[in-house]
């Protein structure tokens, strides 16, 4: 807000970088006086401020000898660490003390002017992400040092506005971890029908027919290669590996294209109820096509193939589930044609084994998890509220 006083990070924080003993591996203990040893491992990939692991540390994989803090940097409970690399400037406070590597630099606040948490959201804020990025050197991989961090002017509310500010930035934080949460157990929910409907996927104990995958195809293709000449920022959906994952088509951050009109566009333009499945890379991810995707018109890349099926023997949906259980995965593992680069031709898809229940309990399980996603979007619709208006309260807080 503008009527902030704003003053350089460094004049109110310490900000020190962190070292490591070498050979570090001559230095990792078991013992009971070991000191943490805090990596970038150990701390939560997720949504910033999602939930308690993503915002502090709390615990370690390793511990180091204590000679080694001696060529390391010590540090302490409610002191902030800062990436230095790799996924640069996201803080994290810690709830332990322990020894950090040159990965890390270390804030710290020792006279306590800065609301923890009022400080962990600035520093997450995009405006300093944007700030940390303009000063971060390096080619493939940015890096911040302590000298850049020290630079960065920070926003000085009294205390109490600190603390106001945080407990409503918390508040939509915690409602959005809520929501993803529930998300997570319908996905569990889901999961745990298909066993009650059909057994351990690997077991089969209800001994339904076994068959390759060919039997049920109608048609069978892979998607196109080349075709970032005709993307566009509107127009139809160009599916890659990123939009297929649990069994489903997410639109989030899908590319638009004006398909060229010729065979190959006919060829890898998808319809209603095709089962799409990832032959490249993360194999095996799958997805299906809805009646909305389809009626928008969508095409494929060459790392998905696009699978038909005969709607009279076999449900997608049901297929997309059997294919991301744990037989499917094993199957998908085992077909992989190279340890290099991971990829599948369609003599492996076709041969691909596939426990088929009569139709009409495929067909009872695919409305529920339609049944299920119809829930999931009024999650999914709230969560994106939720995430415009902590976006919105961040510009109106920090810029």
């Amino acid at each position: 807000m503008n009527h902030w006083n704003y003053v350089a990070l460094g004049d109110i924080c310490t900000v020190e970088r962190g070292g490591s003993p070498r050979p570090i591996d001559d230095f990792i203990t078991t013992e009971s006086d070991g000191i943490n040893w805090i990596k970038i491992g150990d701390v939560a990939v997720g949504e910033i401020g999602d939930t308690d692991e993503s915002m502090y540390i709390t615990k370690t994989a390793q511990k180091i000898k204590p000679e080694g803090m001696k060529k390391s940097r010590y540090v302490k409970p409610g002191d902030f660490l800062l990436s230095n690399s790799m996924s640069f400037g996201r803080p994290y406070i810690l709830k332990i003390d322990g020894c950090i590597h040159d990965g890390w630099l270390v804030l710290r606040d020792e006279n306590n002017v800065f609301d923890k948490k009022f400080l962990y959201y600035y520093l997450s804020a995009p405006i300093t992400y944007e700030k940390f990025k303009s000063m971060a050197v390096g080619g493939v991989v940015n890096n911040l040092n302590s000298d850049m961090v020290r630079k960065i002017r920070v926003p000085l509310p009294s205390k109490q506005e600190q603390r106001d500010i945080a407990d409503s930035l918390d508040k939509i934080t915690n409602l959005h971890f809520l929501r993803k949460q529930q998300l997570a157990k319908l996905d569990e929910l889901v999961k745990a029908r298909f066993v009650e409907m059909f057994g351990d996927a690997k077991l089969n104990p209800y001994d339904f027919p076994c068959n390759s995958l060919s039997e049920y195809i109608l048609f069978l293709t892979s998607g196109s290669r080349g075709w970032s000449r005709y993307f566009t920022d509107s127009g139809e959906y160009f599916i890659t590996i990123k939009n297929v994952k649990n069994c489903r088509i997410t639109l989030q951050d899908v590319q638009y294209v004006t398909p060229p009109d010729n065979a190959e566009a006919k060829r890898t333009k998808v319809q209603e109820n095709d089962l799409l499945i990832s032959i490249t890379a993360d194999l095996g991810r799958t997805g299906v096509v809805t009646k909305r995707i389809a009626e928008h018109g969508a095409y494929i890349n060459q790392h998905l193939t696009c699978i038909r099926l005969n709607l009279k023997k076999a449900n997608p949906i049901y297929v997309a589930y059997y294919m991301e259980s744990d037989a499917g995965k094993e199957q998908f593992a085992s077909k992989n044609q190279s340890a290099v680069k991971a990829g599948l031709n369609f003599n492996a898809i076709n041969s691909l084994k596939l426990v088929v229940p009569p139709l009409d309990l495929q067909n009872d399980f695919a409305a529920f998890v339609e049944c299920v996603d119809q829930q999931k979007q009024t999650i999914q619709q709230s969560l994106d509220k939720l995430e415009l208006m902590k976006k919105a309260l961040m510009q109106e807080y920090f810029g």
